[in-house]
């Protein structure tokens, strides 16, 4: 297919580039291995020691290898201060354990510890199971199979589906390449989409699923594209034109029914940050429905600065609502609401008849979302790190919340983004 042969064209590195890289990942690997303790490994996995990786798009990954007798915090303190030395612009990042992430050369470049062990269900770390992954398909994906990877990734990456991470919840680069291997080739995986579940037995480790962090949207976004490609191919799958963005006058209009809170984005990685930035739009929209407001729809968004709002119905509801009681058969039951109710500040006039149960007006404690989002702000969990910083929150109206130009521009597209 003609398409397929120019997208490749864009996404594949040349045999020139390669070399550049084989050069820099020498050069990195007789760096760690200069400085590294005896008996420790440098290996480097992921999609460049795979060769599966898109021109432009690589990061590379090397992890150290430690005897198992080595403490976590010990082979963390190792790995980061290997880092150091050879790595520029360097940061700490924080997943289930510490690692490294700089620059080299203008690469970006992750340092990893993990534990040297003989099969994958011996693992004492969450990544000691990497390196039996990158085996796996080195040993196992044919050559002409690595660009049908590459065609796989970039379609996923066009439709916004590419990327295990909390941020996406779409596809791993593990998972594709095992797609390509039950499948064959890329075609071939866009052709039996619908067959594809968001349960996948890792081969290295039958007890992990490779799909866990897959979504239901992620997956049906996926199954919708791949029929919408083979019955009309187009570059676009691959390279959506980017959504025309609104100005700020345009936005307020369409999210005048959203509340919310922003903060500045806390020093944690994205896989951390983001199921607590779920967890918190979580905890607000209980809140909301505690209080009688009607959630339409949670987001969250990050930059520098992040948000997390809710769509509400309305954010201001009526001061007084209708209690429906008893059916009125059932006295004990409506002597007990009656009594219930009758002493109550929040009664408005007297108990009443109506379609043959008890009934009362009550007064709502909150009809303003803003001011009750206000009021419990620091009583909601939302999440570890959010909740050290709870004095830094600021509670958001949708003229604050409209700054956020890029995320609203996408939010409110009504197109897919093969169809901008």
């Amino acid at each position: 297919m003609k398409i397929l042969e120019e997208v490749l064209k864009r996404i594949s590195p040349s045999e020139e580039e390669k070399k550049e890289i084989e050069e820099i990942l020498k050069e990195i690997k007789n760096s760690i291995d200069k400085i590294k303790p005896p008996h420790t490994e440098a290996m480097l996995v992921g999609s460049v020691a795979k060769d599966t990786y898109l021109k432009n798009s690589l990061d590379i990954d090397f992890f150290i290898l430690f005897p198992t007798d080595y403490s976590k915090e010990e082979m963390q303190k190792i790995a980061i201060s290997i880092g150091k030395k050879i790595l520029k612009e360097w940061k700490i990042q924080y997943a289930e354990h510490p690692y490294i992430r700089g620059f080299y050369k203008g690469y970006l470049v992750d340092i990893v510890p993990c534990y040297k062990i003989k099969s994958p269900d011996k693992k004492m770390s969450a990544v000691d199971r990497t390196p039996f992954h990158t085996e796996y398909i080195k040993k196992n994906l044919k050559e002409e199979m690595k660009n049908e990877v590459r065609l796989l990734k970039q379609f996923l990456k066009g439709i916004g589906c590419y990327g295990a991470e909390a941020k996406i919840e779409g596809f791993s680069g593990y998972l594709v390449e095992l797609l390509i291997l039950k499948y064959g080739s890329f075609l071939e995986v866009l052709k039996n989409a619908k067959e594809i579940k968001p349960y996948f037995i890792d081969p290295v480790d039958d007890s992990r699923n490779v799909a866990a962090a897959l979504s239901k949207e992620k997956l049906d976004l996926f199954v919708e594209a791949s029929e919408e490609f083979l019955k009309e191919p187009k570059i676009e799958f691959f390279f959506p034109r980017q959504v025309k963005l609104m100005d700020r006058k345009e936005i307020e209009e369409k999210i005048k029914n959203f509340v919310g809170i922003c903060f500045k984005k806390p020093e944690i990685v994205d896989d951390i940050l983001y199921p607590q930035l779920k967890k918190a739009a979580k905890s607000m929209e209980n809140l909301m429905k505690k209080y009688d407001f009607e959630v339409i729809d949670k987001v969250w968004f990050t930059n520098e600065e992040v948000f997390i709002a809710l769509k509400l119905k309305e954010i201001f509801i009526e001061e007084v609502k209708l209690h429906v009681g008893p059916p009125l058969k059932e006295k004990e039951h409506v002597k007990t609401f009656i009594e219930k109710w009758k002493n109550s500040e929040l009664l408005v006039g007297e108990p009443f008849e109506k379609r043959g149960r008890i009934h009362v007006k009550i007064k709502r404690e909150y009809k303003n979302a803003i001011s009750l989002l206000k009021d419990f702000l620091y009583e909601i969990n939302l999440g570890k790190n959010i909740n050290e910083i709870k004095e830094e929150i600021k509670i958001c109206d949708y003229k604050d919340l409209s700054k956020f130009v890029n995320f609203w521009s996408e939010y409110l597209c009504e197109k897919k983004p093969w169809q901008r």
